[in-house]
């Protein structure tokens, strides 16, 4: 059974909306899919890092032979 959703709505860059519009077309999934699982997946690798700051020096890091094509924009 599917759980209930709370909606929330976030402000980000232009660029960031459009690069996630190309990320869920290529996936073939909706933009809110894709954001979804980001935040799911983000938000556990919070807690295992313990702070932001924690998290944000950990990097990612890829299996051997995992071509790295991250692309970081400020």
């Amino acid at each position: 059974m599917d759980q209930s959703k709370a909606p929330l709505s976030v402000p980000v860059r232009e660029a960031f909306r459009t690069e996630l519009d190309r990320v869920a077309a290529g996936e073939r999934k909706k933009v809110s899919e894709i954001t979804e699982l980001i935040l799911e997946w983000s938000v556990a690798r919070l807690v295992e890092a313990g702070s932001v700051n924690r998290l944000l020096q950990c990097g990612i890091h890829l299996p051997d032979g995992v071509p790295h094509q991250l692309r970081i924009t400020t």
